[in-house]
Parts: structure tokens; sequence; C-alpha cells
């Protein structure tokens, strides 16, 4: 109950006003009653002052008509100076208790009589018996509380002596304080009870006000109250809170603008979970979603003891349609590739067992992930997958351009592949990534030993960081030979590793991981740096010389990659045609129209063009007269099929294909006598391979080049 009355506004309001009115009363009651002290202390005084002055003044009147009585007495015998009577006159008022004494005088002021017997104090002046005398006019007045009169005695209009008169009246005014004292008495209590009155209606008066204001306050605050009350209940997640007020004013404003920030916050909290649980992109579920999702259902399978697949997909060669075609139109295909999949999800009714949701999801850039509860027979995801390679084979039509992509796709079963969400979706990736290593547009089932090659696949990728930061990278170079002079023309850099532990490691074990990885851009920027390094110092040996490196299709479809060339060529001043660029067909078929603008930009700068493996790739000839092309380098695989005693027709029409297009060719893979002489007969200009120089490190070609041009054809 204390922390609702702290808590509530119209209580600490009213507790407010409560503590202000009660001070004010009690300086009130304070100034009243000090007011009621002083105002009867003042009325006390003022009265018994009054009531002294009236009984004096009665006093003085009553001693006044004594003395005017008794002098009128006394001028008879004064005149005829009869002292029996005049001391029986006297005698009389002596008796009196209050009278102090009685003196009549001469006309001269001497004492006459005092109405006693003997007259002790007979011719004294009067100034030595009273305090008056004729000469100061005054014919009363007051010593303590004795009242002194001297009265003229007048005989026949004539004034024949003097009657003095000392009247205590002590007794009469201690009557006069005991009363006042009692009147004050009772002024005080009267005062007293007025303000106990008082004190009870204002404080009955504050209580009815504290009353009041209770209500009032009450009854203002409720609406804020409740929009309190409701606002707590909105925080605690009560939905169904509105926030409207039936009172105009300032609350109802405040009421409107609360339900607007309800909209506001509902519209909002909409949006957040739009962002936590959509991908914006496609509108597919994210990874959060997933995550939750699977960890629903895979609790739901352990209940049922049931089994489920994950079926893991990821885009082929997605990356190459960012490069060539833009994000924006990898963005579109996303959306595209991710509608198809939805659709063939309701089409084959693969559906949350709660919902009427198909369960695919995006997990981040072109990878997607689907489950498929409730899995009877492993051939139900061999029929899933092959359905999605199928329709994700199919051209995508975007903006009036076609792209053609296939699907790496990696599946996994609960609880056959692993328990727990994380493991599975791991092994989901591994098996993804198998399918991919295996050639891509497949789909391949978990096994144990797949987890072996992605930690293979792990360990080249961290020692490949290692060499590149390390120097354990170098070059050797594989001369190309004049077949018609034998001299060396030109050599082809080979990328090699001298691992610090394992010694040299083969490329077939680390290039394609390298591919494969964003490891690519630096790699091959390592690998021209050095080639032209190694090439300007050899062109002070021999000018003219040309050193080729080989460029993948993963970094000929970079932007960075083109430039980094076309800089790399200006900066270093490499002379023109010296520089070689082998690519494979692969590489270039696969986005003709954006690899042409590379290859026109590499080709403008002075670098020569040339087509690695040709014979391996596309059966169509038509890019050799779209692409600004120098040169071919036959695959090895026509090489080991000549025969000096055969026409040799494929690796003839070649030849003569290059001749009529001007295009210098090269014979890779010579390693015999008779391969070498086949060449020779069929009119190829240049050779490569085993049979003439096995790649060499840089010094060697260096001291090969120093010492003779000859063709060496040692096959050590």
């Amino acid at each position: 109950m204390k922390v609702r009355l702290l808590t509530s506004l119209a209580n600490r309001l009213t507790l407010g006003f409560t503590l202000l009115a009660c001070i004010l009363v009690a300086i009130m009651l304070v100034t009243l009653h000090h007011s009621l002290n002083r105002f009867t202390e003042d009325t006390i005084q003022q009265g018994k002052q009054q009531l002294a002055e009236a009984l004096r003044a009665q006093l003085e009147q009553d001693a006044q008509l004594l003395s005017r009585t008794l002098s009128s007495h006394l001028s008879i015998p004064l005149y005829h100076l009869d002292l029996s009577a005049i001391e029986k006159q006297l005698s009389l008022v002596r008796q009196h208790r209050s009278l102090e004494y009685a003196y009549l005088f001469s006309r001269e002021g001497r004492l006459i009589h005092d109405g006693s017997e003997t007259i002790p104090e007979f011719g004294l002046a009067m100034k030595s018996l009273t305090p008056l005398s004729p000469e100061s006019d005054l014919y009363y007045a007051w010593h303590g509380q004795t009242l002194h009169l001297l009265q003229p005695v007048m005989t026949s209009s004539q004034r024949s002596g003097y009657l003095a008169l000392g009247v205590d009246f002590t007794q009469a005014l201690t009557a006069l304080d005991r009363h006042g004292e009692v009147i004050g008495a009772s002024a005080k209590a009267t005062s007293e009870r007025t303000f106990n009155e008082l004190f009870l209606i204002a404080i009955l008066v504050l209580a009815i006000t504290v009353w009041l204001l209770y209500r009032f306050c009450r009854h203002q605050f409720a609406p804020l109250q409740e929009l309190t009350q409701k606002s707590i209940a909105f925080g605690e997640g009560d939905r169904s809170v509105r926030f409207g007020v039936a009172q105009s004013g300032e609350l109802g404003l405040l009421g409107n603008a609360l339900e607007r920030m309800r909209l506001s916050l509902e519209q909002s909290h909409h949006q957040t979970t739009q962002l936590a649980y959509l991908d914006n992109l496609t509108q597919l579920p994210n990874r959060h979603w997933f995550q939750q999702s699977l960890e629903r259902l895979l609790e739901l399978s352990r209940q049922n003891q049931q089994r489920m697949g994950v079926v893991f997909i990821d885009l082929d060669h997605f990356k190459e349609v960012n490069d060539t075609a833009g994000h924006d139109m990898g963005d579109l295909l996303l959306f595209e590739a991710a509608a198809r999949l939805r659709n063939l999800l309701i089409e084959m009714d693969i559906f949350a067992p709660d919902t009427e949701e198909p369960l695919l999801a995006r997990l981040g850039g072109d990878e997607f992930v689907t489950l498929y509860p409730d899995l009877q027979h492993t051939e139900q995801l061999s029929e899933l997958a092959r359905r999605i390679a199928q329709t994700l084979d199919e051209p995508f039509l975007i903006d009036g351009r076609y792209f053609n992509i296939s699907s790496s796709i990696g599946i996994t079963i609960y609880p056959d592949d692993g328990n727990s969400s994380s493991e599975i979706l791991k092994h989901a990736d591994i098996a993804m990534y198998a399918a991919k290593q295996s050639g891509r547009n497949q789909y391949a089932f978990f096994s144990m030993q797949m987890n072996h090659q992605l930690q293979q696949r792990i360990e080249t990728i961290q020692g490949v960081r290692t060499a590149l930061d390390q120097g354990h990278f170098h070059l050797e170079y594989q001369p190309v030979v004049d077949l018609s002079t034998n001299r060396i023309r030109a050599a082809e850099a080979l990328l090699r590793w001298s691992h610090p532990e394992r010694g040299l490691i083969p490329p077939g074990l680390f290039i394609p991981v390298i591919e494969d990885s964003d490891l690519i851009e630096p790699v091959t920027q390592w690998v021209a740096q050095q080639a032209v390094r190694d090439l300007l110092s050899l062109q002070a040996l021999k000018p003219g010389f040309a050193i080729s490196i080989n460029i993948s299709g993963a970094a000929l479809h970079q932007e960075s990659t083109r430039d980094f060339l076309t800089d790399l060529k200006q900066r270093e001043q490499v002379p023109d045609y010296c520089l070689s660029i082998e690519l494979t067909e692969t590489s270039m078929i696969r986005h003709l129209d954006d690899c042409r603008q590379t290859l026109k930009q590499w080709k403008d700068a002075g670098m020569n063009i040339w087509i690695d493996d040709f014979g391996t790739g596309y059966s169509s000839l038509s890019y050799l007269h779209q692409l600004p092309i120098d040169g071919l380098k036959i695959d090895r695989s026509f090489t080991r099929d000549l025969k000096p005693d055969s026409s040799n027709s494929l690796v003839a029409t070649v030849l003569t294909l290059a001749e009529s297009m001007q295009l210098q060719v090269v014979a890779e893979g010579i390693e015999t006598d008779s391969q070498l002489e086949c060449y020779r007969r069929l009119g190829s200009r240049y050779g490569q391979g085993f049979g003439l120089y096995r790649p060499m490190p840089y010094n060697d070609l260096k001291a090969l080049l120093e010492t003779t041009d000859e063709v060496h054809t040692a096959t050590s």
C-alpha cells in the first residue's frame, strides 16, 4: 500500500497538498493562539484599567460628596467656633474604617480640630498635615490607594475654613484587583475554549478539504492512472491494450499521443520482426528464423522418434554473376532462385508440421537451406535434391538477359549425421562443399570422410595465408621453345609452395583450393608482381623475352584483378607484349560479354592474351573472332595422342585454324622425341614440355639464357 501511495501521482499530489495545508493550518493556529492570548491579555488589562478608573472616579465622587456634606455641617459650628459640635461631627466621620484623618482648618490654614478629644496637633499648619493646600487649586489627589481631599467651608458665601479628609480605599481597590483576576481567568478560559473550538473546526475543515482534494485528484488523474496501467501492461507484452481515454483536454491529447505511439511501436515491432526473421532481398526467412525452426523441429523429431533431412543449397559460380553483370542483377537472380525453390517445395507438399509455409530459408549470400520433417526414406531427399538441381539448372531470364547457373547440394539426416542443430548444419555445409569439389551441379550426402577433407581444406587455406605472409611461395618458369630454331622465346610462370615442415607441396593440392576461396585475388597479385620483377631483370639480358602468368576464372571476372594487372604493367613500365596472360576457354566463355571488356583493356595496355589448354573446353569456336586473342596453347591431351605414322588430323586442324586466324600456337606437353618431331612436321611454331625443359627456378632460367639458346632435350 505504501508503494502504491508513493507511485500514484494522485496520491502523491494529495499528500503534497495535505502537507502544505497542514503547515498553513498549523501556522494559522499558532498565529491565532498567539493573537487570542494577546487580545485576552490586552482586554483584561484594559478592563482592569477601566474598572480601576471607574472605581476611582466613583470613590472620588463619593468622597467629594462626603466632604461637601461634612463641610456644610461644619460651616455653622466653625463660624461660632463651637468645638464640641465640630468634635461631634468629625468623630462621627472618623468612625468610618476607611477614613485615615479628618482635619478642620481655619481660614489661615491652622488646625482647629481633628475629631479627637485632645487635639494633639492643634494649630499646626495645613501643609504639615496634608499634601493639599489652597494655593495649588488642587482639592483632591491620590497618593497610593489613599484619596486626599481639601474642601473649603463656606459661611454666608464667605470662606471660613477648610476641611481636609484622607480616605483609604485599599480594601476597595484590593477587591477590585481580585475581581479583575477572576475576570482575567474567565477571559483566558474563554479564550482557550474558543481556540480549542477553532482548532477542532480547522481540523474538520482540513480533513474535509483533504478528502475533497483527494477525490478531485483521483477524478482528475484517473485517466492518467489508467494510461499508466495500460502502459505497464503494454510494456509487459499485452498487445490488446488501447490508449484512448474518454476525456478531453491535455489528458485526452496525451491518450491520443500514446495511442499513436502504440501504433507506431506496433509498426516498428512488425518491421523489426521482419528484419529479425525475414530476408529483405528474397522475402524468405533468414538464418535466425532457420536456427529457431531447426531447434524446434529437432526437438519434435526427438519426441516422436522421427528422422529429418537438412538440404543445404549453394549456387555455383554466382560470384561471377555479381562480378560481371553487377550486384543488382545478382540480387534479381537470387530473388528468382528463391521463388523457384519456394514454388518447388509447395508443389512437393513439403511444409512445416504446424504451418502451411514451406521450410525454406536464405542463410546469406547464395546459400539456401530447406528441411524435410518426418523423413521416411532417404530416397525422398535424393528426389528433392534432383528436383532442386533441375529447377535451378533452367536458364534465368532477367532484364532481357539469360543467365545459366547450377547448384551444389549437401544433405544431412538427423539423427544419423548429428544430434545438435549446429552439428547437423555444419555437416550439411561440408556435404555441399564436397558436391562442389566433385564438379558442381550435383548433390552429396554427408559422410565422416568429408570431415577429414574439410579439415585438410582448412589447413591448406591457413597454410596459404601463412605462406603469403612469411614468403613460402616462389615461382618456377617452364621455357617456351621456338621449334624451328631451338631457341627459348618465353617462359610460363608456375606457382610453387615450399612448406617449412612438409617440403614442396604439389600444386594439385593447393591451387584448386586457392581458386575456390577468397585467396585467389592476393595470390594472383603476388604472382603477377613477382613475375614482373623477374621479367624486368631478364629484359636486360634478353630484350623482348616474354613471361606468361595464369589467371583463373575466379580472378578473371574481378574488376580489382583487371585494374591491378593494368596498373602494374604501366607502373613498372613493362615492355609491350612481354607480359602474357593465359586463360582457359571455360573461364572466358562462361561470361563472354563481360570477359571481352577485360581482355580488351589488357590488350590495349600492351599484354598478350593466350588461351591455355585449348581443345578441352567449348566446342564452339566463334569466340575466337570475338575476343582479342594472340595465341593458343594446345592441351597436352592432344600431344599424348600424337603418332608418327598417323595423320594427326585433329592437331593439324587446330594448327590450320590458328594459321588462318593469324594466331600463334604453343604445343604443350611435349615429352618425347617422337612428339617433338610430329609437331615440327605438322608446322607448330612453339613447343613446351618436359621433353624440352622442366620448370626451373628463376636463377636457373637466367643462367640458361646467359649460356645458350639451344634446346636441351634432357628429361631430368
